[in-house]
């Protein structure tokens, strides 16, 4: 389950190894998955020779710019499973199965950038800034979790009603916080995930913000979260899944009170939470 943590590492390791390629071709199995206004056809020829000139991400997609004057990119969302590889095939094949691979881009040099997506909800669109603007889920991405500012975080959180972890989720209010997240999150705050936003006091707030960027440093310095599909564009897993204190951890001692972690389901998502740990103000809001 990319989320912002793991495009952010794939980012900065595909950096150094594809800016300046030149791309080859483009090609893809899974056509519905791309989203532009050119056919494929077109866009294999407007590509072939363009040069990768810069990555940039936001939220959990990954900006793609080529040379190319009108300034076409790639977002790539990775979704639910997906990892993107880099190197030559026969490498890429000791690091996932090739009938997974739904979208690939061959460069001049010989080496190939893989889109590995078993599960098939990974996206990816072509075209123009403007174009790209047209894309409803690009054009309302909200400020990104890593650079958001607390009087920000603090003035987007305090006109919300309702609770906290599905608000949390949604990519229009922040981008790139995802289930991991924001259940590590809630729980270094002790807040539970269905305490109500309005309830929440400026302490709160704070504490929610500081937690929210240590979760991010924390998941970055041991390299992201392989919990289920996502590797590195190297093939390296990420080590973060040994240090959650929460997250997939169902039975399991809470490390701050010994209390069994518990899982529940709060706006339809799956989530883990210490009932001693994390209160909600309001009884009614513990109903499903």
């Amino acid at each position: 389950m990319p989320e912002l943590t793991e495009v952010e590492l794939t980012m900065r390791v595909l950096k150094p190894m594809i800016v300046g390629k030149s791309i080859l071709d483009f090609s893809t199995d899974w056509p519905r998955g791309l989203k532009s206004v050119l056919k494929l056809p077109a866009i294999k020829r407007e590509i072939r020779g363009r040069k990768i000139a810069r990555l940039k991400r936001r939220g959990k997609v990954l900006f793609m710019e080529t040379s190319s004057s009108s300034k076409r990119s790639f977002a790539l969302h990775l979704r639910m499973s997906g990892s993107l590889l880099w190197g030559f095939s026969d490498k890429l094949r000791l690091h996932t199965d090739r009938k997974h691979v739904h979208f690939n881009w061959r460069f001049t040099s010989g080496e190939e950038l893989w889109f590995s997506d078993p599960r098939k909800f990974g996206v990816v669109w072509y075209g123009t800034p403007e174009e790209m603007n047209d894309e409803r889920y690009l054009r309302t991405l909200g400020p990104d979790a890593a650079s958001i500012t607390p009087s920000e975080f603090r003035n987007r959180i305090t006109k919300h009603r309702g609770m906290l972890k599905p608000f949390l989720l949604r990519q229009d209010f922040i981008a790139g916080l995802g289930n991991i997240i924001v259940d590590e999150m809630l729980w270094e705050a002790k807040l539970h995930p269905r305490h109500p936003a309005e309830f929440l006091v400026y302490s709160d707030i704070e504490r929610l913000y500081a937690c929210m960027k240590k979760v991010i440093r924390c998941i970055l310095a041991a390299e992201g979260n392989t919990v289920r599909n996502w590797i590195m564009p190297d093939g390296t897993e990420g080590r973060s899944a040994l240090r959650l204190r929460v997250y997939d951890r169902k039975g399991q001692p809470c490390v701050r009170c010994s209390r069994p972690i518990g899982r529940i389901v709060v706006g339809g998502r799956g989530t883990h939470v210490c009932s001693k740990c994390q209160r909600v103000s309001s009884p009614a809001s513990m109903k499903d």
